[in-house]
């Protein structure tokens, strides 16, 4: 029963679905608009195997505070524009 009760409560806040969009390889929006402003990075960004894009992606949707999502999408694209991935992911 214990286990069943995590999942309701996870589908009622919202945890059920979550990496939903990481899962279906959905960039977000600001990491987009971050990757469109550096020449080649969104090239690169998509040059990447899914698991690297998936494993970045959820870096990102993983970050609790909004600050640290930016930074992490900074990194990215800073990182893409040079045709290179974020330290962790090399």
């Amino acid at each position: 029963q214990a286990g069943f009760d995590s999942i309701a409560i996870a589908k009622e806040n919202g945890t059920w679905t979550a990496m939903d969009d990481v899962e279906n390889l959905v960039v977000p929006e600001a990491l987009k608009i971050a990757l469109d402003e550096k020449e080649s990075a969104t090239d690169f960004f998509q040059s990447q195997s899914k698991s690297i894009r998936k494993m970045m992606l959820y870096w990102v949707a993983s970050a609790k505070r909004t600050e640290t999502k930016k930074k992490r999408i900074a990194a990215i694209a800073a990182a893409a524009a040079k045709g290179l991935k974020p330290d962790q992911f090399r």
